[in-house]
């Protein structure tokens, strides 16, 4: 593989400004919070900013998948309110690239966390998911 200190700069950064909208919210997994901003929209936005930093950076047939997502969501945020998204590469480790998340709105912080994501070969990805698919058929 390649040396992925190459091909990343410790510390760039990716932000995307979102008004909360009916999917963001919990309302689409539970009645009782319809109104507020679900941690799991947060994650969908951290993934598009984290592969806004990489995907210009990697080689053809190279992409990042998610290895792991600790975030911690401190406060709650209504519909209609404007967020401000950060993911921030803060290390790199053989092939796994790892952010700093955050997010706010007017009122201040709403989460943070951190991102560990893989780089990897698309077709030998897709190679091991056809061949896990097809020991699931084995089993049948």
């Amino acid at each position: 593989m390649f040396d992925l200190r190459e091909l990343f700069r410790i510390g760039e950064t990716c932000e995307i400004n979102k008004v909360v909208e009916m999917d963001d919210t919990v309302g689409n997994k539970s009645v009782h919070l319809n109104q507020l901003l679900s941690t799991s929209s947060c994650v969908e936005t951290f993934i598009t900013a984290c592969n806004t930093i990489t995907d210009k950076h990697l080689p053809e047939g190279f992409i990042t998948i998610g290895h792991s997502v600790e975030i911690t969501h401190v406060a709650p945020t209504l519909l209609g309110s404007s967020i401000t998204y950060k993911a921030t590469l803060r290390e790199i480790s053989a092939n796994k690239l790892i952010f700093h998340l955050e997010a706010w709105d007017g009122a201040g912080e709403i989460l943070y966390g951190n991102f560990e994501r893989a780089v990897v070969n698309h077709m030998a990805l897709m190679d091991k998911a056809v061949e896990r698919a097809n020991k699931l058929k084995e089993f049948k």
